[in-house]
């Protein structure tokens, strides 16, 4: 089990964070809501793809598509390019404000 485990993480993370996606975009009341959510879901990338730049791994981003493509499929309300455009708008703002040092974060 723990073979099949590190071997294949990230498909299993995919699949973990597709349904926490969907269950996600099925609890939003609204469209402007879902834009908020996938919003600050994709700065919340846009920080783990920043902090991982230097040993970042296909797998992360595989875990973060997973994440998007439940989304969109749990998505009732709005518009899934919107949703689309958001997320990436939210990572890239969040990674270059990491970037220029305005955001900064406290690692335990």
């Amino acid at each position: 089990m723990a073979e099949f485990f590190f071997k294949s993480w990230a498909e299993f993370f995919f699949f973990v964070l597709m349904i926490i996606g969907i269950i996600i975009a099925l609890s939003a009341p609204s469209a402007v809501i879902s834009y908020i959510v996938i919003f600050l879901s994709g700065t919340m990338a846009g920080r783990v793809l920043y902090f991982r730049k230097t040993k970042l791994k296909v797998g992360y981003y595989i875990i973060l598509i997973g994440f998007l493509i439940g989304y969109l499929l749990g998505t009732i309300y709005g518009s899934r390019k919107i949703i689309i455009v958001l997320f990436f708008i939210g990572a890239l703002l969040s990674y270059y404000l990491f970037d220029k040092e305005v955001l900064r974060d406290i690692t335990f």
